[in-house]
């Protein structure tokens, strides 16, 4: 964890992204870490990181970090269908439900528009913004929903709301067909550095 905040604070300050970084909580293998960064496009992305290619101290990092990675690690882009980054970054200790699922073949544009409503839905139960993203590479069909609350005890407020929110579990019973049976993964994340 040490080596995964230094590493976040040596990119923050040798590139033109802010990146967050979250512990893997629940739902993810024990000792999971992610960082986050929110950017406009695959373009811009590549040109914030561009100082790092030849970055001998980034090298060191990376290399530094082999003795504590004991699998390749995995990047995500994921394209924001609903919501949308608030110009802050969540506060240190702030909660974030992951939600992913595989869309059924043939169902994109209706599981689409259902996802989208349930995040609109659990905005509006929660009053915490929440996310809609199609994972632009890896699994395809893929989407993720991300909601993030400020700290602890506001997510499991929010969860309660939620979870108790019978608008909310009718339109889960609602979902038919719109995605492959089993491939639905929640995870909690929880913010480090």
């Amino acid at each position: 964890m040490t080596w995964a905040a230094e590493m976040t604070a040596y990119v923050n300050a040798h590139s033109d992204h802010d990146l967050t970084l979250w512990r893997g909580d629940f739902g993810y293998p024990v000792g999971t870490v992610a960082w986050s960064a929110w950017v406009e496009s695959l373009h811009a992305m590549n040109t914030g990181f561009e100082r790092l290619i030849e970055d001998e101290g980034y090298h060191a990092m990376v290399e530094k970090g082999q003795e504590f990675i004991t699998a390749p690690p995995q990047d995500l882009l994921r394209e924001v269908m609903h919501g949308a980054p608030t110009g802050q970054a969540p506060p240190l200790g702030a909660v974030g439900t992951v939600t992913t699922a595989v869309m059924a073949g043939g169902k994109y544009s209706d599981a689409i528009s259902w996802s989208i409503e349930m995040a609109e839905l659990v905005e509006e139960v929660t009053k915490m913004p929440t996310g809609f993203l199609v994972d632009a590479y890896g699994t395809f069909g893929q989407v993720t929903w991300i909601s993030v609350a400020p700290d602890a005890a506001t997510a499991d407020a929010t969860a309660a709301a939620i979870n108790g929110n019978d608008q909310y579990l009718k339109r889960l019973g609602d979902v038919g067909e719109l995605f492959v049976p089993a491939s639905g993964h929640r995870g909690l994340v929880t913010r480090i550095a």
